[in-house]
C-alpha cells in the first residue's frame, strides 16, 4: 500500500500545530537523543516534533507495514524535514538494534520501537528512560517489560491524556461518531448502547448525547438487555481493560440472542473483545468486519486528523524529558516516578506488573 503524502496546506496547519503544543507544554529536548518511530499518516510527525523541540539526534525507525512501504515513508518524511530545516538532526533507521538502542537518552513506545522487552532494554544507556505515550490504564505488558526496566533502573510513566489544554482524551468521542458515521448509523435520533466500564465509554457516551443521540450506558454484563424493547441501531463496544469477550459465544452479548432480539444492530468495535466471525455467521453486521481482540483499538484517533497525534505525541516526550532530567538530579527510577507522579500532573505511575508475553501487533 502507498503511504499517504500530505499536501502543502496540510503540511503548514501541521507545523502550526507542533509549534504551538512545544510552547504550550515547554517541551524542549536540547541534549537529547530520541529514539521513536517515523510511520505513515500523521505518524510521519512524530520524529520532527522531536527535532523541532531541540533534539540533538533522532533517531526514526521505519518499516513496510500495511499502511505504507518504508521507501515512501521515509522519503515523505525527509521531504517534510527538509522544508522546515530539521532534516540534519533526524536519522531513519531500519529497525531498532543494539547499537541504535545503546544511543538513545529517550526511547519511545510506538508501533515501530516495540516490543520493548529484557533484551532490548539489556541495550538501553544507564540514564535512559522511557515515555509511554498512552494512559497508565491502557498499560499492556507486551508493550513495555517493567521487570527488566526495573532492574536496570530505567523509569517508564504514561502519559495523562487529560491533562489541562491538552484533553486528547475527548477526541474518542468525535472518534466514535465517525465510527457511527462510517457504519451508517446516522448518531442524530438513534438509539445506541455504548458497552464500557472505563474512560471511554463515559467520554464516548457524553459525546454521542450531545450529539442527540439516544444512548444507554453499560458498565456491566447484567445491565446488557437483549431484550429490552425498542429499536437497537448500534452496539459499540468500548472496554479496552480486559480480556472478556464482549459479543460473541460465552461473552456479555451472544451473538444468536442480539440476533433473534435485535437483527437491525450493527455492532461497532472501538476497543474491546468482539467475535466477528460468530455474528456474521448470524447474518449481523460488524464494523469493522474482523475482531481486533482486547486492549486494542479499532481506529487511532490520526483518523480524525493530525492534532491529537501531534499533541499526544508532544505530551509524551514531555514526559520523556521530565523523566530524564530528574534521572540526572536522582539517578534512582523508582523515586524518579514517585517524584514526578506528585509534582507533575502529565506524568503517571504504570502498574507495577511483569510482562511475560512479547507480542508485536
Amino acid at each position: 500500500m502507498m503511504a499517504e503524502a500530505f499536501t502543502n496546506t496540510q503540511q503548514a496547519r501541521a507545523r502550526l500545530l507542533i509549534d504551538e503544543i512545544i510552547l504550550r507544554l515547554g517541551l524542549d529536548l536540547h541534549g537529547m537523543v530520541i529514539l521513536t518511530e517515523m510511520a505513515s499518516g500523521e505518524y510521519v510527525y512524530t520524529p520532527l516534533i522531536a527535532a523541532l523541540a531541540g533534539a540533538e539526534r533522532v533517531l526514526a525507525v521505519a518499516r513496510d507495514s500495511p499502511y505504507g512501504r518504508r521507501e515512501e515513508i521515509v522519503d515523505h518524511g525527509w521531504r517534510i524535514a527538509s522544508s522546515w530545516g530539521v532534516s540534519d538532526q533526524i536519522e531513519p533507521v531500519p529497525a531498532p538494534s543494539p547499537s541504535v538502542i545503546a544511543q538513545a537518552d529517550t526511547v519511545t513506545n510506538l508501533g515501530f520501537v516495540r516490543p520493548i522487552d529484557a533484551a532490548f532494554v539489556s541495550h538501553m544507556k544507564p540514564g535512559a528512560v522511557i515515555p509511554y505515550m498512552r494512559e497508565a490504564w491502557e498499560y499492556r505488558p507486551e508493550d513495555v517489560d517493567l521487570t527488566a526496566c526495573r532492574a536496570r533502573n530505567i523509569p517508564v510513566m504514561g502519559t495523562c491524556e487529560h491533562h489541562a489544554g491538552l484533553n486528547i482524551f475527548d477526541f474518542c468521542g468525535p472518534l466514535a461518531a465517525k465510527m457511527l458515521f462510517e457504519a451508517r448509523i446516522e448518531v442524530k435520533g438513534s438509539h445506541i448502547v455504548v458497552v464500557s466500564g472505563d474512560k471511554f465509554g463515559d467520554v464516548i457516551s457524553a459525546y454521542l448525547q450531545g450529539c442527540g443521540a439516544c444512548v444507554q450506558h453499560v458498565c456491566r454484563a447484567a445491565q446488557l438487555d437483549l431484550q429490552r424493547a425498542g429499536r437497537l441501531d448500534a452496539l459499540l463496544v468500548a472496554r479496552y481493560a480486559t480480556d472478556e469477550v464482549i459479543v460473541g459465544p460465552g461473552g456479555w452479548a451472544e451473538p444468536a440472542a442480539l440476533e433473534a432480539c435485535h437483527p437491525e444492530c450493527t455492532v461497532v468495535q472501538f476497543a474491546g473483545s468482539v467475535d466477528a466471525e460468530s455474528l456474521a455467521m448470524h447474518h449481523l453486521r460488524c464494523v469493522p468486519d474482523f475482531s481486533i481482540g482486547p486492549r486494542r483499538m479499532a481506529r487511532t484517533l490520526a483518523a480524525l486528523g493530525p492534532k491529537p497525534v501531534i499533541d499526544l505525541h508532544a505530551a509524551g516526550l514531555k514526559v520523556g524529558e521530565l523523566m530524564w532530567r530528574k534521572m540526572r538530579l536522582l539517578q534512582d527510577a523508582q523515586h524518579v516516578q514517585r517524584v514526578l507522579e506528585e509534582e507533575h500532573p502529565l506524568c503517571q505511575r504504570l502498574p507495577q506488573r511483569a510482562s511475560p508475553r512479547n507480542r508485536r501487533d
